[in-house]
């Protein structure tokens, strides 16, 4: 395999961990039935990742700080495991994903529980703990894959790699908006007509109007209705993903302007940030990717974007600072950023 080739199938496998990292997000441990095929999917897509890693690479995981646990695959065919075609193939592939969250998260008896997840007929247990642990396992390992792979890929030369230095870069924004939203208070004006169907607040009466509160918490978001007379309501929604708790965002304030449609003079809302973990996080983040574009500078093709993401990531500011307020807005246009960096050629599509 050549370099090329290499850097091509790497670029792949980067696009399809981070749709792996939603995918996880995206689980529900309270649903139904219909649920499964969600997590078996997760489950298969998960080895099929660990498979091609190392095809790709097969001394990536001798040199990781977090995957040295992952299982040896040397008996098995890494072509059967990408894409089983059998109902055995596919136990044996989601055997290996609960094996890998065992050793990797600590989740005991996760096999046993993957590979059951083949079985059509096994009764889908009322009791959602085990689910909601398988969650938060795939979450936790799909995060280490990604965040291995994106290290790998930051070793590359800029000069000679650039388009994958750039998804890399991308990538890293991606994972800059999730931490902005899991750490980011809500704020913003809130009257009971305009209660999202998600939310079920208790005992309102239709003409109380104040500030909403929203958190994006752990298993579940959490919202509080602070009304004008000082009353106090708390409603909690289960956690399926930050494109459905931005969807209830939305739902209340306008994307663009974070106003109340059917009450624009009330104000906009607002983003805020309450921890110093949470700030850290973030300027960890930004402090990355901007050692990440200093080598674009010379570069006449990448110039332009990198000023573009320098003087977005912290919104003018010199540095995330705790308590600040950010505008609706900002949002919104680190989405239009993102999506427009997504469109750039990425190395498997050059070598297509």
């Amino acid at each position: 395999m050549t370099e090329s080739q290499k850097v091509s199938k790497f670029s792949k496998l980067l696009e399809d961990m981070e749709k792996q990292v939603v995918c996880c997000e995206e689980l529900d441990p309270g649903a139904g039935a219909e649920a499964r095929p969600a997590f078996l999917e997760v489950c298969l897509s998960g080895t099929a990742l660990i498979a091609r890693l190392l095809q790709i690479a097969p001394d990536v995981v001798g040199k990781s700080r977090r995957l040295k646990a992952l299982p040896q695959l040397d008996g098995d065919d890494p072509s059967a495991l990408e894409s089983p075609a059998t109902k055995e193939n596919s136990k044996r592939s989601a055997q290996i994903w609960g094996q890998t969250l065992e050793l990797t998260a600590g989740l005991q008896g996760a096999a046993k529980l993957c590979a059951s997840l083949v079985q059509e007929k096994k009764s889908w247990s009322k009791e959602q703990d085990e689910r909601t642990e398988l969650k938060g396992a795939s979450q936790k390992l799909s995060g280490f894959l990604l965040y291995d792979l994106l290290d790998i890929l930051a070793e590359y030369e800029p000069e000679e790699h650039a388009a994958l230095r750039l998804q890399v870069v991308c990538s890293y924004l991606k994972e800059l908006r999730v931490e902005f939203l899991w750490d980011a208070h809500v704020r913003g004006p809130f009257r009971a007509d305009t209660i999202p169907s998600q939310c079920k607040f208790e005992n309102l009466s239709d003409n109380l109007k104040g500030q909403l509160v929203a958190i994006h918490g752990g298993h579940q978001y959490e919202f509080t209705f602070e009304t004008a007379d000082g009353g106090k309501f708390e409603c909690l929604v289960n956690n399926t993903g930050l494109e459905n708790y931005r969807a209830i965002l939305y739902s209340i304030w306008d994307r663009t302007t974070g106003k109340l449609s059917s009450h624009p003079r009330d104000g906009s809302a607002a983003w805020a940030f309450t921890e110093h973990e949470c700030i850290q996080n973030l300027e960890a983040y930004a402090c990355l990717i901007t050692d990440l574009l200093k080598p674009f500078s010379p570069l006449a093709d990448y110039s332009e974007c990198a000023r573009a993401i320098r003087s977005l990531l912290r919104k003018g500011r010199g540095r995330w600072t705790k308590m600040s307020h950010i505008e609706w807005s900002y949002l919104d246009e680190f989405d239009r950023l993102i999506a427009e960096l997504d469109t750039k050629p990425k190395p498997y599509q050059l070598e297509a």
